[in-house]
């Protein structure tokens, strides 16, 4: 069976039905995203079925680094795991990027997350380096991580 899925830009509308990407914190990031998409640093974009459910969401950040689209905010809804979105949604990241010019992508993968680590690799994306990561979490608390930096140099169109 197919389904067609359509790839847009976040919408303010969107932050109510990304409630199953994480907690309110999560959402709260979101929605300062959707900010920063507006100054043009950032783009974030979901992946949605016929019928405008979001599966997916993804960001990439023009101003973390010079000469990279920094890919993170990664989620697909746990139901479309395994279904090939995630590939997509990273596709669809990665075209966000070469229409800035640019030509690298980068992003970050926690240490305990083998499954992303393989798709990310198996679409081209290489082990760089290691760096801590961290977000708020309920509480007021704040989750540190360890994650593998990963970049894939992007082909043409750049």
């Amino acid at each position: 069976m197919e389904i067609a899925l359509t790839v847009r830009d976040l919408e303010p509308e969107d932050l109510t039905d990304l409630d199953w990407s994480g907690g309110p914190e999560h959402l709260n990031a979101i929605a300062e995203v959707l900010q920063r998409c507006w100054s043009g640093e950032v783009a974030s974009i979901v992946i949605t079925l016929p019928n405008g459910r979001l599966v997916a969401h993804g960001a990439v950040d023009f101003s973390k680094s010079a000469g990279y689209g920094e890919l993170w905010m990664l989620s697909v809804h746990e139901t479309f795991q395994s279904l090939g979105v995630g590939s997509m949604l990273i596709r669809a990241l990665e075209d966000r990027v070469r229409s800035r010019g640019v030509g690298r992508a980068r992003l970050g993968v926690e240490h305990d997350n083998p499954r992303a680590r393989r798709l990310y690799r198996r679409l081209g994306y290489r082990d760089c380096g290691t760096e801590l990561d961290g977000w708020p979490v309920a509480g007021g608390d704040t989750y540190v991580t360890v994650c593998t930096v990963m970049e894939h140099r992007l082909g043409a169109g750049v």
